[in-house]
């Protein structure tokens, strides 16, 4: 296959920590499965106040640096180094494996699938990669505190073939990076917060605040740039609001 010009997929997503201590929840289901769902939400709002929250000293509980051996973050070191993976075999094969793996519509409809979901490993530079490496990082450990390593790997891979699903049906551009993903991700945690921001306090409140000023700021330069895959990125948040709404359900 020829060369091509590649739409990225690009995020500026961060996630701001609040001073605010959150608040438990009262009451509850009653019965066997009332408890034990009781008991998945509790810890779920316990890891959450450890990031939208403090430890009453002003001191934040959460700690986001990759590569630590931290078992509570397992699943976005993992997918750190797959994209770092994924780009690296695009340098040592000359830009063969973007040809090979990116989205491209006439190989998506021809039966090569697997593209929707391996163009999320594949970059179009050093700063289209590192700016999602940084947004993987911040958002996708937010994740897996919360849910766990196993709904981050499956919000991030539905979210990833939701985007490019979006993409090969409303855009003609070829396509690769993992902000389809990354704005699932950040679906999936805003979700959560609005679902349960009366037990998180005002912490969930700033962090909402914050995810909706980088998707604003993500749609605006979207919008002004024609190398940004719009679609992609707006499959990627349905699809990882959706199936965050299903898991909290």
């Amino acid at each position: 296959m020829g060369t091509f010009t590649l739409r990225a997929t690009t995020t500026f997503l961060s996630i701001g920590f609040s001073s605010s201590r959150g608040r438990r929840r009262k009451g509850g289901e009653r019965g066997g499965k009332g408890a034990a769902r009781n008991s998945i939400r509790s810890e779920r709002h316990t890891n959450a106040v450890g990031i939208v929250g403090n430890d009453g000293n002003g001191n934040n509980n959460s700690k986001n640096e990759p590569f630590t051996n931290d078992p509570k973050r397992k699943a976005t070191d993992a997918l750190l180094l797959s994209l770092l993976a994924g780009y690296s075999l695009q340098l040592l094969t000359r830009q063969k494996a973007t040809a090979a793996f990116a989205k491209v519509n006439e190989n998506v409809s021809n039966g090569q699938y697997y593209r929707l979901l391996t163009s999320a490993f594949l970059h179009g530079g050093l700063v289209h990669l590192f700016v999602n490496m940084y947004s993987v990082n911040a958002i996708g450990s937010a994740v897996e505190r919360i849910f766990g390593k196993t709904h981050t790997y499956a919000a991030f891979t539905l979210s990833a073939l939701s985007g490019n699903i979006a993409s090969y049906k409303m855009s003609k551009y070829p396509a690769v990076g993992a902000s389809g993903a990354i704005f699932g991700l950040a679906g999936a945690f805003a979700v959560y917060l609005y679902r349960h921001k009366d037990v998180l306090g005002s912490g969930a409140e700033e962090q909402l605040n914050a995810l909706g000023t980088s998707l604003m700021i993500n749609a605006v330069y979207g919008a002004t740039s024609a190398r940004v895959d719009n679609w992609a990125h707006f499959g990627g948040l349905v699809g990882g609001c959706t199936y965050l709404w299903e898991v909290e359900e």
